[in-house]
């Protein structure tokens, strides 16, 4: 489990609350901490929300570590990744033939029963997951960044590097600690993706293994690979996840 102080859990639920709610004008952010990773999560879970809303259906899910876990709408159709990039950030997914042509799909995988490993959550359920999951995930983050700032690199149980990230969408760069992590796996030639754990959406790492390496953020990951026999057909670890900082190294059996 992750390490972090109740202060710090209430700060990451303050932040939490105020980008579900859309209210980025009211966070009062720490000069290093760095959310636009996550804030494009949440605007993409929300609006993916209301799009499941409209055409009542349940929300895709993966099980990870035998919790389901909401899937990205582009993961779950096989789009790549194209719309937890683009929502909120861009007038393209507000297009409403665009969003019609969404919905349609939508409504097609799920009728043709084409889960394919994947289950499904009901709405409430998703969104109650999204936001605990949401929260140790920044919490980690937040506990990790405070470390940092009072210990420095020697303190901070892990190899670092820094970073340079949007602090929020659109805001001012910051300088952040991030975490040197390497994958490595039973073939070679592979390309290693990563989540956070709260909503599985496909974030490219590194390639090729075995092993490959870079530098990420504080926070609660899961890691797949595609590429070789795979295709193009990301295969996840779902039987752990990566709290970080921590190990400075996974092995996944692919």
């Amino acid at each position: 489990m992750p390490e972090y102080t109740e202060r710090e859990a209430r700060y990451a639920r303050d932040i939490v609350e105020k980008l579900i709610s859309g209210d980025v004008s009211r966070l009062e952010l720490e000069s290093d901490i760095a959310i636009s990773d996550v804030q494009a999560d949440a605007v993409a879970f929300s609006w993916e929300l209301e799009l499941l809303k409209r055409v009542n259906a349940s929300v895709p899910a993966m099980e990870i570590e035998g919790e389901p876990v909401p899937v990205s709408l582009d993961f779950f159709l096989g789009l790549g990744p194209l719309l937890g990039g683009l929502f909120g950030r861009g007038s393209r997914w507000r297009d409403p033939y665009l969003q019609e042509w969404l919905a349609h799909r939508v409504e097609a995988a799920l009728r043709e029963d084409r889960l394919d490993g994947f289950t499904l959550m009901k709405r409430e359920e998703a969104r109650k997951t999204f936001l605990a999951r949401v929260m140790d995930f920044l919490a980690t983050r937040i506990a990790a960044v405070t470390r940092f700032r009072q210990t420095g690199p020697a303190g901070f149980g892990h190899p670092t590097s820094a970073l340079s990230f949007q602090q929020i969408l659109g805001g001012p760069r910051v300088t952040t600690p991030g975490c040197q992590f390497s994958v490595s796996t039973n073939s070679g030639g592979l390309r290693v993706f990563w989540s956070g754990a709260y909503r599985v959406s496909p974030n490219y790492f590194n390639s090729p293994t075995s092993p490959t390496s870079s530098v990420l953020q504080s926070g609660s990951f899961i890691f797949g690979v595609d590429g070789g026999a795979y295709g193009n057909n990301i295969q996840w670890d779902q039987n752990s996840v990566v709290t970080l900082p921590g190990l400075p190294y996974a092995h996944l059996n692919f």
